[in-house]
């Protein structure tokens, strides 16, 4: 049941959100997170957040964004990634002490930085492998002796 989309955290306890339709909510409840044994609630109340573009999120996160909670452990931080501005962008929040937020702001950053580079030379490679193909179907172009 964990997997299914309507699902709810209630404790420790996954609840289907068809079992939740006598509390008249709607039947597709997103799904709810409680805060963790280990974060402090005080540190909810000033989150710092920031937006990236969908693709980078897919890139750092997954796209079942299954790597945030180790990442939440490692660094002592609550994420969250919500999709905004129809699929394109998502906004990312990050709770916790002001220090480890910046830090957490940083390392995501430059997480996203790595892979503009890497799609940057692989949209390069693509060009240059095309100007190749192309060049090297053309019988106008002198060939060069292979000596």
């Amino acid at each position: 049941m964990a997997g299914q989309p309507g699902a709810a955290v209630q404790g420790d306890q996954w609840t289907s959100a068809q079992s939740l339709d006598g509390l008249g909510m709607p039947p597709s409840l997103p799904r709810i997170r409680t805060r963790p044994w280990w974060f402090p609630v005080q540190e909810l109340r000033d989150p710092l957040v920031f937006y990236l573009e969908a693709w980078l999120a897919d890139s750092i996160f997954g796209p079942d964004r299954a790597t945030i909670p180790e990442l939440e452990w490692m660094n002592q931080v609550l994420l969250t990634v919500d999709i905004v501005n129809s699929g394109s962008l998502v906004e990312i929040t990050i709770f916790g002490q002001p220090r480890v937020q910046n830090r957490m702001k940083s390392l995501l950053l430059n997480l996203a930085s790595g892979y503009r580079e890497h799609r940057a030379r692989e949209e390069k490679m693509k060009q240059l492998e095309q100007f190749l193909k192309a060049r090297a179907s053309d019988p106008q172009t002198p060939q060069l002796p292979v000596g």
